[in-house]
């Protein structure tokens, strides 16, 4: 695998080579290097000729972020690289679009939209590449080049912490130096997919959209038939789980059958020698979670969760807020979900399949949670009703509060009887509030799965045109001096899990969430709620 060596004075600059390493690209010593990456926002005085000499003997020179604007218009390196730049913007919403010889390079790029300021290039040489680009003024302008007759390259974002800390922007880097250094690709990765069609519709798709996956089996159990896709290539049908887990055509298994076989088709496809991707929840206990681990880790298979909460937009922009410290510190979430409705009795309905109401459509919930709060959950207390609907054996109503070592609590309610409608998420703070609103059933408040009536949010019965309307609104900051703040956010991503999945598969790139130790702290947590809602309410530690 190459190695890299990483030059810069930038803060934040490590979070970007703790990623490199991961994705096993370095850092190491200048001279044992395969590539140089420069991030430096001060003269590079003698250093400049140092770089220029590595980059003659083949080495790639990769200079990002501020390097470029921190050299003199006479540098031999901005001979050298073919680009001559020009004017520095102010920082804006910049869309990354693939440039003519950047194929590689923005492969499963997404809707990636970096705040920064770039430099506009006056002059392009003809031999330069043109990986990334940016439309400006009319135009389309390179950000990310490379020229291998010099064996130099110049991409000019990077300069601050937030952009040097972000998944998207480390993987581009990554992606930048293996092009300069010759490396591909592995072949797309052949998945297999098994389990409930209303859970693995979301698969389906996603994996169509990727590069790097192909849906080449399914296997629904003869429970239904999914929407016919219209491919060159449709994935062949699989009447039997077990051959589909123990086909040799297929590199990953995607397990989305109902939650209480979720540990035994995972089993069998790490057995198989199969990379396993589980729905979330992933188990119904942390022991089965332990189990799956340890044999994944024995056989050096990959084992990931399917996130079910974490990537609505809502979410992500509320996270961005909590960890930038727009509400200082966190002292209360509480979470809503759910309105006046009578389930419809699918498997998600059913406690002994589904796990019961908590772990079927509060494990969304609790997991944004736990993704707000980095510390320990030193106790759980839930309560649950069964009053209404008895034709279910799940709750109607349930209840779960959490308790973090450093004093933050925060609330779950989920609910099948309740016609007044309540806002989303609140996250009150020790400076300022975050609060999303969300339409009942929308992604952002995580409607109930197992459909029936819908409601508005205000709980007019207006139906799914008035709570759209609620999950449209953006979240908002609520300071403490009288300021309110509408946090940006972008569509939803159906696709970047599966992006992530696809880059860790056949690029190497670490897979930085949805790990058996994130889901482990999940599922504790669902664990400790059941035991405390059996015993009344009793504060129960996850194990």
């Amino acid at each position: 695998m190459p190695r890299i060596h990483l030059v810069s004075n930038l803060p934040g600059v490590n979070a970007l080579g703790d990623h490199l390493r991961a994705a096993g690209l370095g850092p190491t010593s200048a001279r044992s290097a395969d590539a140089l990456l420069v991030l430096i926002d001060r003269p590079l005085d003698h250093v400049e000729q140092e770089l220029l000499d590595r980059a003659r003997q083949s080495v790639p020179v990769l200079l990002a972020g501020p390097t470029v604007r921190s050299l003199s218009p006479d540098s031999p390196l901005i001979d050298a690289s073919g680009l001559t730049p020009g004017r520095v913007t102010p920082p804006y919403d910049l869309p990354l679009i693939p440039g003519p010889d950047g194929a590689a390079v923005a492969a499963r790029l997404g809707d990636f939209r970096p705040r920064e300021s770039w430099v506009v290039p006056e002059k392009v040489a003809e031999d330069v590449e043109r990986l990334l680009m940016v439309r400006h003024e009319m135009g389309e302008h390179p950000i990310c080049t490379w020229r291998p007759s010099t064996g130099l390259g110049i991409f000019t974002l990077g300069a601050g912490e937030e952009l040097l800390a972000d998944p998207r922007y480390q993987r581009l880097v990554g992606r930048w130096l293996r092009h300069a250094l010759g490396v591909t690709d592995a072949a797309p990765v052949k998945v297999g997919l098994i389990g409930a069609p209303d859970v693995f519709g979301v698969h389906i798709d996603a994996v169509d959209a990727v590069e790097g996956l192909e849906l080449a089996a399914l296997c629904d159990g003869g429970m239904a038939r999914p929407p016919s896709r219209d491919t060159d290539r449709p994935a062949r049908r699989v009447d039997d789980p077990d051959d589909l887990v123990n086909d040799p055509e297929l590199n990953l298994v995607i397990v989305a059958t109902p939650t209480h076989t979720h540990v035994e088709w995972a089993r069998r496809a790490l057995e198989a020698g199969k990379q396993v991707v589980v729905h979330a929840p992933m188990c119904l206990s942390t022991h089965e979670v332990d189990e799956l681990t340890e044999l994944a880790d024995s056989r050096s298979l990959l084992l990931a969760v399917y996130p079910d909460g974490r990537d609505d937009p809502g979410h992500r922009a509320m996270r961005t807020a909590v960890r930038r410290g727009d509400v200082g510190e966190v002292m209360w979430i509480e979470i809503f979900s759910g309105g006046l409705r009578r389930p419809a009795g699918t498997w998600h309905d059913d406690e002994r399949i589904s796990g019961g109401l908590i772990f079927d459509r509060g494990a969304a919930q609790l997991d944004r949670v736990l993704d707000l709060v980095d510390d320990q959950v030193e106790w759980v207390s839930a309560a649950g009703h069964k009053r209404v609907w008895h034709h279910v054996t799940n709750a109607d109503h349930a209840r779960v509060l959490l308790h973090f070592a450093g004093g933050c609590e925060a609330q779950v309610t989920i609910s099948d009887v309740a016609a007044a409608g309540r806002p989303g998420t609140q996250v009150l703070g020790s400076t300022g509030s975050l609060l999303a609103r969300a339409g009942d059933g929308g992604r952002a408040g995580g409607g109930a799965r197992s459909g029936g009536g819908t409601r508005g949010d205000d709980g007019s019965g207006a139906g799914a045109g008035a709570g759209d309307q609620w999950h449209r609104r953006s979240p908002r900051v609520l300071a403490h001096d009288g300021t309110r703040t509408a946090l940006p956010t972008g569509p939803h991503d159906a696709t970047r899990f599966h992006r992530e999945l696809a880059d860790c598969l056949v690029a190497g790139w670490p897979l930085a969430e949805h790990r058996p130790e994130d889901a482990r702290r999940l599922v504790a947590v669902l664990e400790a709620a059941r035991r405390s809602a059996a015993a009344g309410g009793a504060q129960m530690a996850p194990a």
